[in-house]
């Protein structure tokens, strides 16, 4: 059981990381939300100018920085902690050594991540905000510049941040594209944003969902991996002779993974993808019917699960394993791979596995394709208006991104829980990895390093991860392995993460982006399933009526403002 809680751990981390990274189209290629939106500021007049180079300079870190004050201080901190081991956070390890190093002793407001967009509403409804709030994934209700304008984030964060945050600062200097998705289309930073990556590296996380096959049961069909469509229809006809009822399920819109092998997203109902530096509606392109007329043909040869409009992935994919349902599956997550549903005890087929593929391509000359869209800079961390000492707020924080404050919150204390190697890098030590009473290496870093009750503060490094997981998993890290896989195709055709809408533009296309998404939608399962014989040039005329150009303008004319940053 205490393996298993492990991997519980890995699976949430991967749960966590598809929001932002794994599929296609990314975290903005949806409908937005107002947070994604930042209009110019109405703060107080202060920086109303894109920061000039000379303020970036300043912020160099500097060699004697630490305590970050004479006198003790104090700081209330409300961010997203789900740890399980140690109920008061100043007891961990390195949170004690932070507070020796910074001279501030924290009080933590700890809120796990499935309450934490309604516990996020009464704080900021009741008017008592703490000094620093680390919303994680959560939205702020209207958007940033909403809370800006009521008074709660504070407007002065841009200010706050080129002055006092030098190692933050650095992480944005020597990524630029950490530096657009951090910063706001007027050139300030109105929040902070948690920096993903390695050991004192910015890197973006690769793609956490994709196709899987059962490579068991492709195996006992006496069938080698498919290595075209044509390939994979004939696999599926084998499947369905062996007496799988409809070996292949579908994403519940109609769309999967598999249509990146005709180039082409459709797992995102608006189908919005790159071509040529340029943003492009893939349900326009010959290639997305293409898709369609295949998945009609392969459902009207009762390859396609019928159902597939009401398959949760999540819910009904371990019960589908444990019963041999699919032989091809859709959409499932990284952390689901090889045989982890049932190294989670989530089905009892000690022989299912899961083996992730990139689709391969249908026409001749084209490249394998992903639609992904990589975060470097991702969750919200913001200084509230009721924080008596912003600067010293902005310090601490910028603590969590030095090496030090990297190494406390996700490796513990040197020479305990871990030692450097030859290349100066952190190893994790044997206490960690190899607990003689079997207790699983992240249960036993919660005691030492703050990130491991999932708090993420500051800087995710999947590298550390990478190394729990796999001495979790004995070894073999599956999850890692898929992500490998997913993200290894040669051409990705995704939005990039960190545009944004005006208020204005949001208002234009937020009915129309509804109207269309419908459209499309009806159309994919409609068509699929035999029932809608309307021509591919009719739907497209149609789509374009209910305004698909005006919403591609609209996001390209975002990602040219984000481009421009």
């Amino acid at each position: 059981m205490k393996k298993v809680l492990a991997l519980l751990l890995v699976l949430v981390l991967g749960l966590s990381m598809l929001s932002a990274c794994g599929g296609e189209g990314g975290s903005s290629s949806a409908a937005p939300s107002k947070e994604e939106t930042p209009a110019p500021s109405k703060d107080d007049g202060k920086q109303t100018d894109a920061p000039s180079q000379s303020q970036e300079d300043a912020t160099q870190p500097a060699d004697n920085w630490l305590p970050l004050t004479e006198e003790k201080q104090e700081l209330t901190v409300w961010f997203n902690y789900s740890g399980t081991v140690v109920s008061d956070l100043n007891q961990i390890e390195g949170v004690k050594k932070m507070e020796e190093l910074t001279n501030v002793h924290i009080n933590w407001i700890p809120i796990e991540q499935q309450t934490l967009s309604d516990k996020l509403g009464t704080v900021l409804a009741s008017g008592d905000y703490p000094d620093i709030l680390y919303i994680g994934s959560a939205r702020y209700p209207g958007g940033i510049e909403t809370g800006i304008e009521d008074g709660v984030i504070r407007a002065d964060m841009d200010e706050l941040i080129r002055s006092n945050m030098p190692h933050y600062m650095d992480y944005l200097n020597n990524n630029d594209t950490a530096r657009k998705q951090a910063t706001a289309d007027n050139g300030k930073m109105q929040i902070i944003k948690v920096i993903a990556g390695e050991d004192f590296n910015c890197k973006a996380e690769g793609v956490y969902n994709g196709v899987v096959y059962r490579k068991d049961i492709l195996e006992k069909l006496g069938l080698s991996e498919p290595k075209s469509i044509d390939e994979w229809h004939n696999a599926l006809l084998k499947a369905k002779e062996s007496g799988m009822e409809s070996p292949f399920v579908l994403h519940t819109n109609g769309g999967s993974f598999l249509s990146q092998a005709w180039g082409v997203p459709t797992i995102s109902s608006l189908s919005l993808m790159m071509e040529d530096g340029k943003v492009t509606g893939g349900v326009l392109k010959d290639a997305w019917a293409d898709y369609l007329d295949t998945m009609r043909a392969w459902y009207s040869e009762g390859l396609i699960d019928p159902n597939f409009t009401s398959f949760n992935y999540y819910l009904d994919t371990p019960g589908s394993v444990e019963n041999d349902k699919y032989l091809l599956y859709s959409f499932v997550l990284s952390a689901f791979t090889g045989n982890n549903y049932y190294s989670m005890h989530m089905c009892n087929n000690e022989s299912e596995f899961l083996q992730p593929i990139v689709p391969p391509p249908v026409y001749a000359g084209q490249k394998t394709s992903m639609s992904y869209s990589p975060v470097e800079a991702k969750d919200t961390i913001f200084i509230s208006t009721n924080c008596k000492n912003p600067e010293l707020a902005a310090k601490w924080i910028d603590f969590s991104y030095s090496k030090e404050g990297e190494l406390l919150n996700w490796y513990g204390i040197e020479d305990v829980t871990y030692t450097f190697d030859d290349e100066g890098l952190p190893q994790f030590t044997d206490m960690v990895l190899k607990d003689p009473n079997n207790m699983p290496p992240s249960d036993i870093l919660q005691k030492y390093a703050l990130n491991w009750g999932n708090a993420w503060f500051a800087k995710h490094n999947t590298i550390a991860s990478e190394k729990v997981a796999t001495a979790a998993a004995g070894g073999t890290n599956q999850q890692k392995a898929a992500v490998e896989i997913w993200t290894s195709a040669e051409e990705n055709i995704g939005l990039p993460s960190g545009y944004t809408l005006t208020l204005e533009e949001n208002d234009a296309i937020n009915t129309k982006q509804t109207a269309v998404q419908t459209l499309i939608e009806e159309y994919m399962i409609n068509y699929i399933i035999g029932e809608d014989n309307t021509s591919f040039e009719e739907f497209k005329n149609k789509v374009i009526q209910y305004g698909y150009q005006e919403i591609i303008d609209t996001y390209q004319a975002a990602i040219d403002r984000f481009n421009n940053r």
